[in-house]
């Protein structure tokens, strides 16, 4: 099992990974999906050094001065607004190790993210602030606090799933 991780000032030049998030196409859930609102496809099909890289910095929180392989992962950008649903709003992230959201729109506590104990109570609420990271075990109860505060903006984040995680020390 993973803790809960915030990391804050996440990127270095967070302007361009903004730039690059106005670039591409964003699509809609698929009918299987349970997303709200709209993403594009995971970046390790068009920009595999970002994708590997936001990764590997993420992994290294956890396990740093490892060699650390992984696959089977996707790393996202997710746009939310105000009206927006998926099939339940908290989930589990079934099948994948670490799930992490890097805030890059500006937010508060109520347009974060929830994560819940075993009981599915509320444990431990992140607040969406800019250019910050919060990492947890992807199968803990967890989903976005709220889209309320959202009437007139949107929250763009990417979302980051990882799996089949393997840490070797040597």
């Amino acid at each position: 099992m993973y803790p809960v991780m915030v990391v804050d000032n996440f990127f270095k030049d967070v302007d361009k990974i903004i730039s690059l998030s106005k670039k591409l196409k964003y699509n809609s859930a698929t009918e299987t999906a349970n997303w709200p609102g709209i993403r594009t496809e995971s970046l390790h099909l068009n920009h595999y050094d970002l994708f590997h890289n936001i990764i590997l910095k993420i992994l290294n929180y956890y396990h740093p001065n490892a060699h650390i392989k992984y696959s089977d992962s996707l790393v996202c950008f997710s746009k939310l607004k105000y009206g927006d649903k998926g099939k339940t709003r908290f989930h589990y992230d079934e099948g994948t190790d670490i799930a992490a959201v890097i805030y890059l729109s500006e937010g508060d506590i109520k347009t974060g993210t929830t994560i819940f104990n075993k009981n599915k109570k509320k444990q431990i609420i992140v607040g969406n602030e800019f250019n910050s990271m919060v990492a947890y075990d992807a199968n803990k109860y967890h989903g976005f606090t709220s889209l309320k505060p959202l009437r007139e903006k949107e929250r763009l984040t990417l979302n980051v799933f990882i799996n089949n995680i393997e840490v070797n020390y040597e």
